[in-house]
């Protein structure tokens, strides 16, 4: 194939070179940017530094004037634009003493945020809004994480803004603002509706002794209607505050971290953040089951949970920075019952429980940061994130299924690399799988190393 060994990119000039040659098509730069109103009658946004005369005039807020403050004490409850019933933000004068009224729009908010990354490279710098130095130090942002909105809109305007802060000025660089790019999933919950059509918050409904929808106020039928994310006007939104009042913070991310992967959505469920908080006082009970500990001096499974901890922090730290969330929980569910072994067979020494469970408190951090940073501080005050060690990784023993016939038998634990010869006769000793080979011939033995065996037989 013509494009083998290519990365995408190259693979891309290639087929346009290959199909201009072929005289099959030509290159041609399509932009879906269109023409985009910037200007919103509503308070939050930057004000537009645009003032008019008596004769309607548009003048241009002087440099020096700039930036066009919005004022603090604006009425928020009245209709339409706040700016505009004002009674005194509006009037003002020229240098000249012409009395001028500002205009009342603001700037939508995707104005600010297609460039404050490049502001945030100089963020103290008085003078401009950034300094090439930092520039060439901070950008291109490493890592863009938003909605699937913000990947068609935002993407579109950051990468408009960085061309229009280029084309007088050559030595901006950086034309492409973002490295990469993260998409992450919506959190959805089910939608309601009444007899009336009318949308309805969750807290308004509730379910009758038969198990209907009805509306907790005067108890009329409600219409169930499909889980979409979370929106203000179809009502299907939990108060987040509600939720943190009764379950805690921590119970709520470490929920929604563990439901999906974070490319996908979320369905909401109360069911699921109760079990997200029994879990954390799980952990919360270990910590101090460890931590207040009788003495225990005995060594024998010290390195066992070493080895452990090591290759929980290899793994964390790995999917931590793959966005691999929900896995990231399925190994700190591992490592919990882990410790809880150790902690009932007494055959593993307090200092070492300590030691190695400091270490998952750190890693504990990133995903239930209250309860993480009270562990913390009740076994010690050092707050660095735990390295792992290679060496460790390397796996003495390996899992070997066995099967007779195709169909599951057993499973055994034996070193790695064990020759093939003892792995077989070791395999049928298993007492399951010996009751399903005898009495019949082994006509085969397949045997994928380190991981599986199958018995063909025949009766």
């Amino acid at each position: 194939n013509f494009l083998d060994g290519l990365s995408v990119n190259d693979a891309i000039k290639k087929i346009i070179q290959v199909i201009t040659k072929k005289k099959l098509g030509t290159k041609k730069i399509t932009y879906r940017l269109k023409d985009w109103g910037v200007s919103r009658q509503r308070y939050w946004g930057c004000p537009i530094p645009i003032v008019y005369n008596k004769k309607g005039d548009a003048i241009p807020v002087k440099k020096k004037d700039l930036p066009v403050l919005l004022p603090d004490n604006v009425d928020l409850k009245v209709t339409a634009n706040p700016l505009e019933k004002h009674p005194t933000w509006k009037f003002t004068k020229l240098s000249t003493g012409e009395k001028v009224i500002r205009e009342t729009d603001t700037l939508d908010t995707f104005v600010d945020s297609s460039w404050y990354f490049v502001r945030f490279c100089s963020s103290k710098y008085k003078k401009y809004g950034y300094k090439l130095t930092d520039i060439k130090y901070w950008m291109p942002v490493d890592q863009y994480i938003g909605g699937v909105e913000h990947a068609i809109l935002h993407l579109l305007y950051s990468r408009f803004f960085m061309r229009a802060l280029a084309y007088n000025n050559k030595k901006f660089n950086y034309i492409e603002p973002f490295k990469s790019l993260f998409t992450q999933g919506m959190v959805c919950h089910e939608t309601y509706k009444n007899e009336e059509n009318q949308w309805l918050y969750p807290d308004e409904v509730e379910k009758n002794s038969d198990g209907n929808l009805i509306t907790k106020k005067d108890k009329k039928k409600i219409i169930l209607g499909p889980s979409e994310s979370m929106s203000k006007s179809r009502k299907n939104i939990v108060d987040p505050e509600e939720m943190i009042n009764v379950y805690g913070a921590d119970s709520i991310r470490w929920f929604m971290l563990s439901d999906s992967p974070p490319e996908r959505d979320v369905q909401w469920s109360v069911e699921g953040v109760s079990a997200s908080f029994k879990f954390i006082q799980k952990l919360w009970k270990l910590n101090n089951e460890i931590l207040y500990k009788k003495n225990s001096t005995s060594k024998t499974d010290d390195m066992i949970l070493q080895k452990a901890v090591n290759k929980t922090v290899y793994n964390v730290t790995k999917n931590l920075e793959n966005f691999q969330y929900n896995v990231v929980i399925a190994n700190m569910h591992e490592i919990y019952n882990i410790f809880n072994r150790h902690i009932v067979s007494e055959k593993t020494s307090n200092q070492t429980l300590k030691e190695e469970w400091e270490k998952i408190t750190m890693l504990l951090m990133p995903l239930v940061p209250h309860l993480a940073h009270e562990c913390c501080e009740k076994i010690n005050k050092n707050f660095c994130w735990p390295k792992f060690d290679f060496n460790l990784l390397k796996e003495e023993n390996c899992k070997i299924v066995i099967q007779v016939d195709g169909r599951k038998r057993g499973i055994f634990e034996i070193p790695i690399n064990s020759e093939d010869n003892i792995v077989i006769k070791k395999a049928k000793m298993v007492s399951n799988v010996a009751k399903y080979i005898e009495n019949t011939k082994i006509i085969k033995n397949i045997y994928l190393k380190n991981k599986l065996i199958n018995f063909i037989t025949k009766k």
